[in-house]
């Protein structure tokens, strides 16, 4: 089994070369791990906008905006804490290095 992550409403995996994202009560996405796109957007009162997108460009895989920035396209977002991000920095560096894509510092 390729790399997966569990939360009480999300399951995150790489199957093969492409990304699947589960959430509870709702469609799952499939995306190309060629393709994938994370970013990490402030929200407010502390939370974090995990979103998970096709990439138009050959960009990292997992960066962290300082700034919020409007999706060109359709995205999963998930709402994090502050608290999780490194947990997901973790798991989608390891998606990264599986696939061969960079990860911004």
């Amino acid at each position: 089994m390729g790399l997966e992550l569990r939360q009480e409403y999300v399951v995150l995996r790489v199957d093969g070369d492409v990304f699947e994202i589960f959430r509870r009560g709702a469609f799952s996405e499939r995306i190309p791990l060629a393709w994938l796109a994370v970013q990490i957007q402030p929200s407010i009162r502390g939370k974090l906008i995990l979103r998970m997108e096709c990439s138009r460009d050959d960009g990292p895989l997992y960066e962290v905006l300082h700034k919020a920035k409007v999706g060109r396209g359709e995205a999963v977002d998930l709402v994090i804490g502050t608290e999780e991000e490194p947990f997901y920095r973790q798991f989608f560096t390891q998606v990264a290095q599986l696939c061969g894509r960079p990860v911004a510092p």
